[in-house]
């Protein structure tokens, strides 16, 4: 597995009151986004009840997510679970990912919480942040 620390997919941002590490490129979670029913990930698959995590307008992989909200058209479960799954991926337990986002995301406003959904599946694609 890719260290989180060194992995160029990783980002730290600011979310609910602490700067944390969210990570898409992570084999559990890539996993877990393409469908795989891997009994290792047994909480995670749990927590999605055998659906696709990124399902929505243009099919349920990481480049239609992507898409959605690079056009504006992405839903509430896009921003939680892009959230929760960068959370799970940088290192963060899946049931402490899960209530933060419920604590943070669930009934809050969009704006916000969709900026740091777009950073960290735009992050999968591009890799490292340029300095600025």
């Amino acid at each position: 597995m890719t260290d989180i620390t060194t992995n160029e997919c990783a980002r730290t941002i600011m979310f609910a009151g602490e700067l944390r590490t969210f990570n898409l490129n992570n084999r559990d979670i890539l996993s877990t986004i393409a469908g795989s029913h891997d009994l290792r990930n047994l909480s995670l698959l749990m927590k999605f009840q055998g659906r696709a995590p990124l399902d929505g307008q243009y099919g349920p992989t990481p480049a239609a997510a992507l898409k959605r909200f690079i056009q504006g058209e992405y839903s509430v479960s896009d921003i939680e679970n892009v959230i929760a799954l960068g959370l799970i991926g940088g290192g963060t337990s899946v049931d402490e990912a899960f209530r933060l986002v419920a604590e943070n995301v669930t009934g809050k406003p969009l704006a916000a919480n969709a900026l740091i959904a777009s950073e960290v599946i735009s992050a999968l694609f591009v890799g490292e942040q340029e300095a600025a």
